[in-house]
């Protein structure tokens, strides 16, 4: 009995001993305030939220400062989308050029905001084909059932969802911050790793893998809902084109606007598939895999490169396609290239030769000829 209890106490010490220290270690690692080495993977990501940072920002001094119809309650919703694409390609520069302290749950806010961000553009992206597909399908009543009430109920609503569910609820406790220690502005360790990968995503450290199954199921639900409004729309336009009789449908025009909405449809769900698809695939892979694997960690990064070059095209996609919108944004650049000397002139002779020839164009009457009270001159002889 002596004998056993003595084996017990010296293999409770040597555990002891080897726990503390590997926590030493672990303290005196993650206190290193070395700044850590940008990858070039990050570094493509910072460029291209510049521009992002940029486009966006264009889009909404368009709005805001552009003619009266584009601060109509529906461009609100491309509004919120570049507000989200606007802030998602700040997060990344902030994430990756500001140093970050050694808390874990400093990371989860950080990342966070972040996918707070991303979830509110893929919100936007799926309130602007709502929006489209009610304005064709129920046209004469679009304007009574999106009221600006509704309008701003639905943003309201998208980025709370976004907040509560992708930032407030990981800082409460749906994350793995306890089970890691995180060094100065560096990468996290992972205290049990054993244990851990069971239940901690690898590739996107410190939340559960229950979080980023939660963002998979969530991008999937968007699209098969963005796939089900277009493939309506699709068929509503088509309806009204080549199921019309043959005198009709034979019409370029028809044929041109349904060949134009199909390529508009097809780069639309198609670049957010596509620059969607390497992170979902990272995820689903990261869920399901319960060993140690450093190659997640490294693939993220990469990962993230597309789901920033969407933030850089939706843009492009929903605003600068819509000629309004594209004028206002090339007068706007013109202003800020030209340190606005030539851009206000040409924005000034634009707008106040639009608003001329607006009031001199005469508006004939339909199915009325000219009364003799008009300016017209008389071909008749005085007297």
């Amino acid at each position: 009995n002596k004998i056993s209890k003595w084996r017990k106490w010296t293999v409770y010490c040597r555990f002891t001993v080897n726990n503390w220290t590997y926590s030493t270690a672990n303290y005196e690692f993650c206190n290193v305030s070395s700044l850590r080495s940008v990858s070039v993977a990050e570094g493509i990501a910072c460029t291209i939220s510049i521009f992002t940072i940029i486009e966006n920002l264009v889009i909404l001094l368009a709005i805001i400062k552009g003619p009266a119809s584009l601060r109509k309650p529906p461009y609100w919703f491309i509004a919120s989308l570049a507000c989200a694409d606007l802030l998602s390609g700040l997060e990344v520069i902030i994430a990756i050029f500001v140093p970050v302290g050694s808390s874990p749950l400093s990371r989860v806010a950080l990342k966070g905001l972040a996918v707070v961000t991303f979830i509110a553009s893929i919100n936007s992206l799926l309130l602007v084909s709502f929006d489209r597909y009610l304005r064709i399908a129920d046209h004469a009543n679009y304007s009574r059932i999106l009221t600006r009430k509704w309008i701003l109920l639905l943003i309201a609503i998208s980025w709370l969802i976004s907040f509560v569910m992708f930032l407030v609820i990981p800082l409460v406790g749906w994350s793995c911050h306890d089970r890691f220690c995180c060094r100065e502005n560096g990468l996290c360790i992972c205290k049990d790793i054993a244990s851990s990968c069971n239940q901690c995503s690898q590739s996107f450290v410190p939340f559960t893998k229950s979080y980023i199954l939660a963002g998979v199921v969530y991008f999937l639900i968007s699209v098969a809902l963005m796939t089900g409004f277009y493939a309506a729309l699709f068929r509503i336009v088509k309806e009204k084109t080549f199921d019309r009789p043959k005198s009709y449908s034979c019409e370029p025009k028809f044929k041109k606007r349904e060949l134009d909405l199909a390529k508009t449809l097809v780069i639309t769900l198609g670049v957010f598939v596509i620059c969607w698809l390497p992170a979902v695939a990272l995820f689903i892979a990261d869920a399901f895999i319960t060993t140690p694997n450093k190659m997640l960690k490294r693939v993220f990064d990469y990962a993230l490169v597309p789901t920033v070059i969407n933030s850089l095209l939706n843009p492009i996609i929903y605003s600068v396609r819509l000629p309004r919108m594209r004028q206002t944004a090339k007068q706007i650049l013109m202003c800020h290239i030209f340190k606005g000397s030539i851009g206000r002139r040409s924005w000034s002779s634009s707008t106040s030769l639009n608003r001329s020839t607006r009031r001199k164009t005469p508006v004939p009457s339909r199915g009325r000829l000219p009364s003799s009270r008009t300016s017209f001159p008389s071909d008749k002889p005085s007297g």
